[in-house]
């Protein structure tokens, strides 16, 4: 196993800082639908070492080069690996798989592409090139249906403990001034840290991922994901923290915007949802986001003012639901005590329906129920889940039928907005349609007026 003492690759780095994520976000099969391959992992001369990597033959070199020029990542997979099997002693074989790597990325298959670089780091743990591209890339080839879970968590944060090792050996090459190394070693500090903070994420191990994710923003105020997940990891603290919540997710928005990142619309989507569920309505939240278009961190002094504690207001659901509830959205010890006495318990008032979807067994349901005004009035909000109705005719339910429901309390979301999960629930039968409603047919366009054409005046004859 080789030993070296890395040099910080510029190829790579420079581009990680000059380039600006293009919404790299996996699908449900694990590809990346948008990514840069030829901005962000550019391929990059092998770096000078201690012991230099050599080539044994001129059939190695040859080999190598076709790999290189190959442009059909298809076939340039093929010759990376008849590379592999016949000079399984080269001292490249980090290198043909990052050209793996390169090819995976063009044909859209994000989980290959970390496969291969984490090969190429199995070949050479010193590379840094490798530890920064496998870094950069896992969270967007990361699924949470993996059976490997786990292990594949373990892996990334070792590989990123070792790759912030490596970097720290960094040696400044003679043709970069100090300004610019210290630039692209903050760039590629910031990938492990983020990578690092985001493996934290998942593992709810909020308070270190918040840890991680703020060095990360440090050293790279730009990167759209990382202040994503650092609201995230805010907002499921213990207690939760709102102010930095909403900053962060809201800086995150401004840059996706800014490089038209389709993740900006769904984004936004969460984090109103999440101001509404704390203030109560979206009063002041697009004053925020441009707020933070021009600054990585809050103002002194910045606080997302708290929904006062709901008054009266006549309406019995309502009352009987805020009385309830209320404080479960803060999270911490006083929250704890409460969610103690509740689960279990019975539950039952009147809402509207915001939506049903098919269980996942045949025959079972999944019912919305609106509330609160504030959920009624804002698209996809809820306040009342029923899950795992078995009542036949929920399926006609339509949005905004008003009904009655009851169950035993047994779970609730307090993020984006607060939603309670009643099991064994059921909804007044007089209330649930026999048949689907009929949607209204459209009325039949008017047909035009016949026009009589413009009669043509007739030509006389000459003479």
């Amino acid at each position: 196993m080789k030993k070296t003492t890395a040099i910080l690759s510029f190829t790579l780095l420079a581009a990680l800082v000059l380039c600006a994520p293009s919404g790299q976000q996996p699908s449900d099969s694990g590809k990346l639908l948008s990514i840069g391959p030829t901005c962000l992992w550019a391929a990059s001369p092998p770096a000078p070492q201690e012991k230099k990597p050599q080539w044994k033959s001129r059939d190695e070199y040859d080999a190598y080069q076709a790999i290189v020029g190959e442009q059909d990542p298809n076939k340039k997979i093929q010759l990376a690996q008849a590379f592999l099997e016949k000079f399984k002693d080269s001292d490249f074989k980090d290198l043909a798989y990052l050209e793996v790597l390169g090819a995976y990325l063009r044909l859209g298959d994000g989980i290959k592409a970390v496969e291969a670089g984490q090969k190429a780091l199995e070949a050479n743990p010193d590379n840094l090139d490798a530890h920064t591209r496998v870094a950069y890339l896992f969270p967007f080839a990361f699924r949470l249906d993996d059976p490997d879970l786990a292990a594949k968590l373990s892996r990334a944060e070792s590989d990123a403990k070792r790759g912030l090792e490596v970097l720290q050996k960094a040696q400044k090459p003679e043709n970069v001034t100090e300004d610019q190394f210290n630039q692209r070693f903050k760039a590629s500090r910031a990938v492990f840290n983020s990578l690092l903070g985001f493996v934290g994420l998942q593992r709810k191990d909020y308070a270190g991922a918040v840890t991680s994710l703020k060095a990360a923003a440090e050293d790279n105020p730009s990167y759209s994901y990382g202040f994503y997940w650092l609201g995230l990891s805010y907002l499921n603290l213990t207690p939760r923290d709102y102010d930095n919540a909403v900053w962060n997710m809201a800086r995150a928005i401004s840059l996706a915007k800014a490089a038209r990142d389709p993740n900006a619309d769904p984004w936004e989507k969460y984090l109103r949802q999440t101001y509404i569920g704390y203030h109560g309505n979206d009063e002041g939240l697009a004053d925020i986001v441009t707020q933070t278009a021009s600054s990585s961190t809050p103002p002194e002094g910045f606080k997302v003012g708290p929904m006062e504690v709901p008054k009266e207001t006549g309406n019995k659901s309502i009352d009987a639901f805020n009385q309830t509830f209320f404080q479960l959205k803060f999270g911490g010890e006083r929250a704890q005590k409460l969610w103690d006495g509740l689960k279990g318990e019975p539950f039952g008032v009147g809402g509207y329906v915001e939506n049903v979807e098919k269980g996942t067994e045949p025959g079972v349901y999944v019912v919305r129920i609106d509330v609160l005004e504030q959920s009624r009035s804002a698209e996809g909000m809820c306040d009342i889940e029923l899950r795992d109705s078995t009542q036949p005719n929920v399926k006609n339910l339509s949005k905004g039928d008003a009904v009655h429901f009851k169950g035993s309390i047994s779970a609730y979301t307090a993020t984006p907005n607060l939603v309670i999960t009643l099991d064994s629930a059921t909804i007044n039968d007089d209330e649930i349609p026999e048949q689907p409603k009929v949607a209204p047919k459209p009325k039949p366009k008017p047909r035009p007026r016949a026009t009589t054409p413009a009669r043509r005046p007739t030509r006389k004859p000459p003479g």
